[in-house]
């Protein structure tokens, strides 16, 4: 179930940040975002596990650091984190996972 949710959390980063640049368009103001896309190649299920872990932890820790629930003037921002598979290169209908044949 957690690769249906994820699909589910990319449409809402789809719709979100559409309607941003909707709106910012019509306001004629800029749209502040930031996106990071990476890939790592995990050893085993337990690095993968591991990594997951790690990063949770300090994602929560940067969080914690800088949320002010109370800042004036202050505006929230939602942090959309995704790990999955990559693709095989090849093209956008390649949908298997990227690995070698034993």
């Amino acid at each position: 179930m957690s690769a249906r949710w994820l699909l589910a959390l990319g449409a809402k980063l789809v719709r979100d940040v559409g309607a941003l640049v909707e709106g910012a368009a019509k306001a004629g103001k800029p749209l502040a975002t930031f996106g990071l896309d990476a890939e790592v190649r995990f050893a085993s299920a337990a690095d993968r596990a591991a990594f997951a872990e790690e990063l949770t932890s300090t994602l929560a820790a940067l969080v914690g650091r800088y949320h002010d629930e109370h800042a004036p003037g202050g505006r929230d921002h939602r942090v959309v984190l995704a790990i999955h598979p990559s693709l095989k290169a090849g093209g956008a209908g390649d949908t298997k996972p990227d690995r070698k044949e034993a």
